[in-house]
């Protein structure tokens, strides 16, 4: 289950801090490396006027790290969440005792899994191009990526332009989404002729979990749908992308 009560965040602002700590510690930057954040900017950290994103692995071989998680791109579903948020509101009047059964919210995370689905299916090439493009590309764009593997205690840095899905982009390749997952897709580029993975998958889900759609959540007041890129394979993206690796 994904956690929604606030700690991944935390946790990854602590990490971030440490993660900066590093990098001056081995003067990697001309120029002192500082924190960013919070939700008015992408990048975690710069050093002068080069933007850093920082992601966290506990071994570089295993788990994936979101490249984004938005609401921005809910139009793109029409009406397609209508029917479940409906239903949601009038959920939210039943009995605290009904509304937690776990039969009733096992019932309610199968609807809610089912519409995303449906909404996944009915995304078009043109759509996922839009996602990658804005959000992916644009949004990162000039950006270094410092991924820290606080297992080993390294760094792998590399710039966002090395990795591999801006060129198949720029090249032409068209993104298809590829998998049976009720919530989620590899997404694949193909030229018609050669076809590449390069560990993107695109996530439709809920940012605060189905209990906070039900009212049940002490932490969250409600949820809403979200959709997040996701970067599998990493050990396969810093191999490609020319990662620089530095011990610390």
């Amino acid at each position: 289950m994904f956690k929604t009560d606030g700690s991944v965040h935390h946790g990854g602002v602590k990490n971030e801090a440490k993660t900066v700590d590093i990098l001056n510690s081995l003067n990697l930057y001309s120029e002192h490396v500082e924190t960013r954040g919070g939700t008015k900017v992408k990048e975690d950290a710069v050093a002068g006027d080069k933007k850093i994103s920082i992601k966290k692995k506990e071994g570089i071989s295993v788990g994936s790290f979101d490249w984004f998680n938005t609401s921005k791109y809910n139009y793109l579903f029409g009406e397609s969440f209508s029917g479940f948020l409906g239903k949601m509101k009038q959920m939210r009047d039943l009995p605290a005792e009904v509304r937690s059964d776990e039969e009733f919210v096992s019932l309610t995370r199968s609807m809610f899994n089912d519409t995303c689905e449906e909404a996944l299916e009915n995304l078009t090439a043109e759509d996922i191009t839009n996602i990658l493009t804005e959000g992916f590309c644009k949004d990162n764009e000039a950006m270094d990526i410092v991924i820290n593997d606080v297992k080993v205690k390294k760094l792998y840095i590399f710039q966002i332009a090395n990795h591999p899905a801006f060129k198949l982009l720029n090249e032409g390749f068209t993104p298809v989404l590829k998998g049976a997952g009720k919530s989620s897709r590899q997404i694949l580029f193909t030229n018609g002729k050669d076809t590449y993975n390069v560990g993107l998958r695109l996530r439709v889900t809920s940012n605060n979990g189905i209990n906070a759609f039900l009212g049940l959540s002490k932490a969250n007041k409600n949820s809403q749908v979200v959709v997040k890129l996701q970067q599998d394979d990493v050990k396969g993206l810093v191999e490609k992308a020319h990662s620089q690796v530095y011990a610390y």
